[in-house]
């Protein structure tokens, strides 16, 4: 109860009707007295006007209470009014009154002041003395302090001068507290104290400013006790006088300020780390400590509540010791029907007690009957040593025992138990054996359809079952190492996955159930683990078929499954499998192969067979090929300098996931810039990347913009779950714009250096557009041909195409590279069969045609001379010029074809056409194929007084010379 300030003032209004002023404090109580008479055959009411009815029109002797508000008649036989726990909402005038007799208006004002909301529990022994102090207002300084008692069905005052021999008050001015001392307390002193203060001002008014609970203990003992941190302890409280009567147990001082009172009567009620129980039919306290902790050690009362406010206790002082030689475990094990004995050890020479621990963990007494000592110490205070035998154990049996010493005083029993002994009952179903391959995956699978909903668990021996593996959450996976369970109650099954098998899980395992809490039901597994699996690689694209053949060794159902998220392999239906080669002799291996059409992005993962076998006990699966499935799209083929998509579709399961765009797998996170991660409905750029998540069509793109040759490579779409997950790869192409033009000859040999970023993809192909040469970004094999062949230089990013003996076919467009493409341009032009420019031969030529052209036209000069023309016509000059030429060697580097003597044949004309100055010299070769025939014309321009160009022509090659001379 909190502190209330009081004031009130009367005043006649209208003769009959007394108006009251109070003043009140949040969180107080109010007492006010309006010297009324009581009229106890009379109903008495209480309003709050322009609001509710709080006492309606009740009759009692002395009392009427409702909730908070309280009318009661003093020893005076005046009506008092009583209001506890006051509210800001309490503010208000009310109409209190006598039906018939009389009424008044208390006007209520609510306040804050921090004197007066102070609650006190104080307890004292009887016998002794209580002191209590209480804090008032500084306005109440020098006005008389008043102790009322709160009884039953009143609240009456204490006049100190009456009972100054026990009761007394003492006022400390200078701190605004006043102290009440109350000398050789009783029983009867137990109770409620409201301290209050007296103003003279107003003759009828009160103000009490404190509210104090005094208990009074009838201590009937004092014990000792000892325990070991760690250990367990039973305390015994007896109370024969008082069976039914509430009891508790509480550490001073503190703690028993709210005594620890069951509750619940003749059942156990867990409080913290401590257990009650009142056996109301013996009137004890039972008090379990079910682990000692170093902060038990205290000062605790064990009691009973005679009265409200009277109680009989007894103090128990405990100490708890920290040591290593106490609380002992072992653990004992025995099969059902069989005969256990349970030893125990307790420190000197106390009776001994054994229980066993319940459900709730009480350790209930067992008869000492079964007890055997069989080591008894002669000399004292030294450990005894006893026997318990259990014959023919059942499952009732089972579970935790305690042993340890029991100690008897006048006031309490004190039971320290000082070892734990686990008795476990277990029954072996079977014993199997399985056979893995080290980096294979395994399922066993156990079945305990009697026991679906019961915790099962997966354990190696020998240590690993001293705490057997419960997976804990039931119908989830749930990991623990390298090993996955997951706990179907539906079937009744247990599933155990091994990740990933290697040479350490081979060994005995028990896979088991806990039929209750101390007893279990296990098949043993005999685990052998040999050779490594077979890693297989597999790629489809999308929306077409795709096969996988594996192998399975002996004649045992086939078992296909593919992993999930958390990398467990779930089943796939074998409808879908085809066994292409049954073997025809036993135990030899069968090849079946599992189709896929259609395929999806849903499709590609890691995907596992092997085969399924049954026994009497287990079910296990020894997965012994793994097969990764990639799917691919067409590749996006685009030259350098432009814009590339690359389309990403997924499915919907992974529209909240986080997606990436990575060259090269996502899961490595190389050093290429273009990896970039976008998230759900969000866009993600770089400078020249942009990343689209469409969930709606479930598919995310990537953008590129300015391709360059560092773009081209092969990107993969992955999304993030634990890890990033590569699901789909394409390729990019990229075509650089600067061309290769080439010339060569028939019979020439030739080498081409490509570009590569992977020793794996390379691309010589010939063919007018690049994208013929390439499908689903691998080269096809277009050239066959032995004259073509690939020499690699992996150090420098490049590999060499060598071509032999060049034909005229060979001739066109050619696509070299392997992301990075250049086009070629080849032109082989004709070979001829023994090309040798002879430019000497050809000079010669000339100047045999240039001489006998020059001793025509001097013969003919001189015959002119000798005879002159008929017609009259001369030279315009006497003589003529005597001819210079200058030579210049024309010769055919290539080797000669012909192995024989060549014969050349030459023939000088002269034109026929007198206008034209041109003299015709034709070279001709022998026509016979062997001679190595060669054709030569020469071709002379006449100009005067300047040089005459020459043309000679090879078939389709032409050698430009000039022969000078004067004419």
């Amino acid at each position: 109860m909190k502190i209330l300030l009081i004031f009130f003032t009367f005043s006649l209004i209208s003769g009959a009707v007394r108006c009251v002023s109070v003043t009140g404090y949040s969180g107080g109580s109010l007492l006010v007295g309006s010297w009324q008479l009581w009229h106890k055959d009379t109903n008495k009411y209480m309003r709050k006007q322009q609001s509710t009815t709080i006492i309606n029109y009740r009759k009692h002797d002395q009392w009427i209470n409702d909730g908070r508000f309280t009318l009661f008649c003093n020893k005076y036989g005046y009506l008092m009014i009583y209001i506890r726990d006051l509210i800001t909402q309490d503010a208000a005038t009310y109409e209190i009154g006598v039906y018939g007799q009389w009424s008044i208006d208390m006007t209520l004002t609510v306040k804050e002041d921090s004197c007066c909301k102070v609650s006190k529990r104080v307890m004292v022994n009887i016998g002794e003395t209580a002191t209590f102090s209480c804090e008032y207002s500084q306005n109440h300084i020098n006005d008389d302090k008043i102790i009322f008692k709160q009884g039953k069905y009143s609240i009456e005052k204490i006049n100190t001068w009456n009972k100054k021999e026990r009761f007394s008050i003492s006022d400390e001015k200078q701190k605004n507290l006043f102290s009440v001392r109350i000398t050789a307390v009783t029983p009867d002193d137990g109770g409620v104290y409201l301290c209050g203060v007296w103003d003279y001002s107003h003759p009828y008014s009160y103000s009490i400013i404190n509210t104090v609970h005094l208990y009074i203990i009838t201590k009937v003992g004092v014990s000792r006790a000892t325990g070991h941190s760690g250990g367990r302890m039973m305390i015994k409280c007896e109370h024969p006088q008082h069976k039914t009567k509430s009891k508790y147990f509480c550490k001073e001082p503190g703690g028993c300020s709210e005594r620890k009172n069951p509750g619940v009567q003749d059942e156990w009620m867990e409080n913290g780390d401590v257990s009650l129980y009142d056996d109301t039919r013996a009137g004890v306290l039972m008090v379990f400590f079910r682990e000692l902790k170093a902060a038990d050690a205290g000062t605790y009362r064990c009691g009973v509540n005679v009265s409200h406010y009277t109680e009989s206790s007894t103090e128990l002082m405990l100490d708890v010791t920290d040591g290593a030689k106490y609380p002992k475990t072992k653990t004992e094990s025995a099969h059902l029907g069989e005969e256990v004995n349970i030893s125990c050890q307790i420190p000197e020479e106390h009776k001994v007690h054994f229980c066993k621990d319940d459900d709730d963990h009480i350790c209930q007494n067992i008869s000492t009957s079964a007890v055997t000592e069989t080591s008894p110490s002669s000399e004292r205070n030294e450990e005894r040593v006893f026997k318990v035998s259990i014959s023919n154990v059942s499952v009732r049996d089972a579970g935790v025992y305690w042993c340890g010493a029991e100690t008897r005083d006048t006031h309490l029993t004190s039971i320290f138990l000082t070892t734990k002994i686990q008795l476990d009952l277990f029954t072996k179903v079977g014993v199997s054996r399985a056979t893995g391959h080290s980096g294979g995956r395994m399922m066993i699978k156990c079945e305990h359809p009697q026991h679906k909903t019961k915790p099962k668990y997966f354990c190696k021996e020998p240590d690993g079952c001293s705490e057997r593996k419960n997976p804990g959450v039931q119908d989830e996976w749930m990991e623990n190492g390298d090993v996955s369970l997951y706990d179907d109650t539906r079937a009744g099954v247990l599933m155990v996955f091994f990740r990933e098998l290697k040479a350490a899980d081979a060994g005995t395992y028990r896979c088991g159930v806990n039929v209750s809490h101390y007893t279990e039901s296990f098949t043993e597994l005999m685990l052998d683990v040999t050779d490594d699996v077979t890693f297989v690689t597999e790629s489809a694209h999308l929306g077409e078929e795709v096969n996988i053949t594996c192998q399975i060794p002996e004649e045992h159902k086939v078992h296909f499954c593919k992993e999930d998220d958390d990398h467990i392999c779930q089943n796939i239906s074998t409808s879908a499998v085809t066994e292409t080669s049954p073997s025809s002799e036993r135990n030899e291996e069968r090849v079946f192969t599992v189709s896929i059409s259609n395929v999806s992005v849903r499709d590609a993962g890691v995907y596992w067979c092997g085969a399924e076998t049954r026994d009497t006990h287990l079910t296990f699966i020894s997965l012994t090929t793994k097969i990764q499935l990639d799917l691919f799209m067409a590749p996006a083929v685009r030259r350098e300098g432009e814009s590339a998509e690359i389309f990403c579709p997924f499915d919907s399961i992974y529209k909240s996931k986080s997606k990436s765009l990575c060259k090269g797998k996502c899961s490595t996170r190389d050093r290429n810039t273009l990896n970039e991660t976008v998230r759900e409905e969000k866009e993600t750029k770089t400078d020249r990347l942009t990343l689209n998540d469409d969930v709606t069509a479930s598919v995310f793109t990537g953008t590129i913009t300015g391709l360059t040759a560092e773009d081209a490579g092969k990107y993969w779409c992955a999304v993030t779950l634990e890890r990033d997950v590569n699901y789909l790869y394409t390729h990019l192409i990229v075509i650089m714009n600067e061309e290769l033009n080439l010339t060569k000859y028939e019979g020439d040999d030739m080498s081409i250096q490509c570009k590569h970023h992977d020793e794996h993809q390379k691309c010589f192909c010939k063919a007018h557009e690049p994208s013929m040469c390439v499908k689903d970004g691998v080269s096809l094999e277009t050239i066959r041909d032995d004259r073509f062949s690939f020499s690699d230089e992996a150090s420098s990013g490049v590999f060499t195409v060598n071509i032999t003996d060049l034909r005229e076919e060979d001739s066109g467009i050619y696509w070299c590279g392997s992301h990075i493409i250049t086009k070629v341009n080849l032109e082989v032009k004709k070979n001829i069969s023994d090309r040798i420019i002879i430019s000497c031969v050809c000079v010669s030529l000339l100047l045999i045609g240039a001489s006998v052209l020059l001793l025509y036209k001097l013969r003919y000069i001189k015959t002119r001379d000798q005879h002159p023309s008929t017609d009259g016509t001369e030279m315009s000059s006497g003589k003529a010029p005597p001819a210079v030429c200058d030579y210049e060697n024309i010769r055919d580097v290539r080797q000669r074809l012909g192995t024989g003597e060549d014969v050349i044949y030459s023939n000088a004309k002269f034109s026929t056409d007198s206008s034209d100055p041109t003299l015709y010299s034709t070279v001709q070769l022998p026509t016979i194929p062997s001679d190595g025939l060669l054709y030569a014309s020469v071709r002379f321009q006449k100009h005067e007084e300047s040089l005459t160009d020459t043309k000679v022509t090879f078939n389709n090659e032409e050698i430009y010379t000039t022969v000078s001379h004067r004419m």
